[in-house]
């Protein structure tokens, strides 16, 4: 096959900027080496990548179908580069990655607090999504990898499941559903009840259950992120459906959190990369924590959260594994 990464990364540049001039300045070569590199990669392809005029440069079809495969190539490349290396925990590095507003709020402020003290000199960079961000971000390589719940694998994407929350409600601990042992979904049906807005998977996991139930769901309000659902649970104006993963902040506001059952709503947090992308150690490692953290709180007592979760020994599956 023989592709000469340079050529391809001369070809990426010179789609990304649109002009031979800059492209060669940013190589630090002149405009006839680069014409070079382009015409020897058009020469292996055996095809026209761009269309020269006087002023820019655009690129034929075959151009345009070649640049996405030759960005994954070149990121592949950097990701072996990185693999070789073995970033170690006393060495710089840096991973990005996406994740639920509602597991940043939460979960993410204690897993950071464990993973700066195994990678002191990595620096993290993340971005509160909802799924849809997520996925664009990764396909715009912006991103490592994503946490997000009921996102799906396709052609581009892998998608691995690492852990679960369930469905609950949230009471104020003066609620006469507090005090059961065991709250199932029976029991709120006819309550008012607080939801979040359509197109979250809580939304949408609940108005199964009410529909099975034979009822619509009609919410006596709708947020948009469950801090504001618990608030408004808070205030005692209804029943909020939240999911377990949000005990930090149930605990912070004094309320309580009790798993609905008959049936228990289960829900899967998945990690999410790019289909062939292989994460740094450090990039294992957090997501080791963050799993552990999750299926920690997942574990806890109804009225609060007792202990760390960050700190559970993690998962063997992922080390040394590509997180496919």
């Amino acid at each position: 096959m023989n592709l000469n990464l340079r050529q391809l990364e001369a070809f990426v540049l010179l789609a990304r900027l649109g002009g031979f001039s800059r492209a060669a300045d940013q190589l630090h070569l002149t405009q006839a080496g680069l014409s070079i590199l382009i015409r020897r990669l058009e020469e292996r392809l055996d095809t026209r990548l761009v269309e020269r005029t006087t002023r820019s440069v655009a690129l034929t079809p075959a151009g345009k179908q070649v640049l996405p495969i030759a960005e994954r190539m070149l990121a592949d490349a950097q990701s072996i580069l990185a693999c070789g290396r073995g970033i170690a925990a006393d060495q710089a590095g840096r991973i990005s990655f996406g994740l639920a507003p509602q597991l940043a709020g939460t979960v993410l402020p204690e897993v950071l607090k464990a993973f700066r003290a195994d990678y002191p000199r990595v620096s993290v960079v993340f971005r509160e999504c909802v799924n849809e961000e997520i996925i664009g971000r990764i396909y715009a390589r912006e991103i490592d990898f994503g946490l997000g719940f009921g996102i799906q694998k396709n052609s581009e994407l892998d998608s691995q499941p690492l852990t679960e929350d369930t469905l609950a409600a949230a009471l104020p601990p003066g609620h006469e559903l507090a005090r059961k042992r065991v709250v199932r979904w029976k029991d709120v049906l006819q309550q008012p009840i607080i939801t979040l807005t359509v197109g979250s998977t809580v939304r949408t996991l609940t108005e199964n259950v009410f529909l099975a139930a034979g009822q619509a769901l009609q919410p006596a309000y709708e947020a948009s992120n469950t801090i504001t659902a618990l608030a408004l649970a808070r205030e005692q104006l209804g029943i909020a459906i939240v999911p377990t993963s949000i005990r930090p902040a149930a605990s912070a506001q004094d309320m309580v959190l009790k798993p609905l059952r008959d049936p228990l709503v289960r829900r899967s947090l998945n990690l999410i990369t790019r289909r062939g992308s292989v994460l740094s150690e450090p990039a294992l490692r957090f997501i080791e924590l963050f799993r552990g953290a999750v299926a920690q709180i997942g574990t806890q007592p109804a009225e609060g959260r007792k202990g760390s979760g960050a700190r559970a020994h993690p998962p063997a599956d992922l080390r040394g594994s590509s997180a496919r």
